[in-house]
């Protein structure tokens, strides 16, 4: 009789304890991630990797930038996706048109095939600012990474594995006579409040705006407005200001990105644009080689 007393003493704890100790694990995950979305942070630290969750894969919020266009273009959906979201065109000049027309991209509502269009990413050039800061790449690869130091920013484009700096120490732009022009331009920052903006000159005019062939001059200025809104969540918005082809400033949308922790600790994918497989990639498939 002791004995099954004993032992319904040991197994009961058992038993009745049980249920807790495999909860344990899903309520600790849960309440980890709900500390994080309250926890407090600095509004002035942008460091990390960031990934866009806003739909727009263009610089601005135009035609086809949300790429609801391509699975049909490419034959992979029976009709287009409709998106419930507004856009708008370009506010061009006759000029930045006629320009526009021109080129002739890879992706978004004029798809070309690589041989028959002048997409400098398809000859491997550098995106450049402000393309490398859309989050143009879908999937995984919508991202960018921010490192803060004392007297400089540095972006990161996991995708061509591509970098800009800003520099933060107080100087001033240069004059556009004074410099040349350079694939990301000449940048610097400031803190307005809680609002880190950004501004830039000096860019090389062979870049371009999105991977939808929107254009600029070299003497297009750019202005960029980062907001952290919370522990989770950084905001974007810039604006161009290019007269000559462009009739008022062009504001991009609104770019929503979302802190990737567990993301930031993965090993660098190294996604390098390495011409000789870039070519042949777009040889076999891109320009409907395959086969041939």
């Amino acid at each position: 009789m002791m004995r099954q007393c004993f032992l319904l003493v040991v197994i009961s704890p058992v038993v009745l304890l049980s249920p807790i100790l495999i909860a344990q694990p899903a309520e600790h995950e849960k309440s980890t991630k709900a500390h994080e979305k309250t926890a407090v942070f600095d509004r002035h630290d942008l460091t990390g990797k960031w990934n866009r969750v806003s739909p727009f894969q263009t610089y601005s919020n135009v035609p086809g930038g949300a790429n609801e266009l391509q699975a049909y273009l490419l034959g992979q959906a029976p009709a287009p996706q409709k998106l419930d979201i507004e856009t708008a065109e370009a506010p061009f000049t006759p000029e930045g048109k006629a320009r526009f027309d021109k080129n002739i991209p890879s992706y978004g509502r004029r798809i070309t095939a690589p041989m028959l269009g002048n997409d400098p990413q398809g000859m491997c050039d550098p995106w450049g600012v402000p393309r490398m800061l859309n989050g143009q790449v879908a999937g995984p690869h919508a991202t960018i990474e921010i490192v803060q130091l004392p007297d400089r920013m540095f972006t990161f484009s996991q995708w061509h594995h591509d970098y800009r700096m800003v520099w933060t120490d107080g100087r001033q732009l240069p004059k556009l006579d004074e410099v040349e022009p350079r694939w990301n331009g000449y940048s610097v920052g400031k803190w307005e409040g809680d609002t880190f903006v950004v501004n830039s000159v000096g860019f090389d005019d062979r870049t371009w705006l999105d991977h939808n062939g929107y254009p600029h001059t070299d003497q297009m200025r750019l202005e960029e407005r980062y907001r952290r809104l919370d522990a989770e969540t950084l905001e974007l918005v810039m604006i161009i200001t290019d007269p000559q082809y462009y009739s008022k400033p062009f504001r991009s949308d609104t770019k929503i990105w979302k802190l990737d922790r567990e993301g930031s600790k993965a090993w660098d994918e190294q996604i390098y644009c390495v011409p000789s497989e870039e070519f042949k990639f777009n040889k076999l498939i891109r320009d409907g080689g395959v086969g041939k």
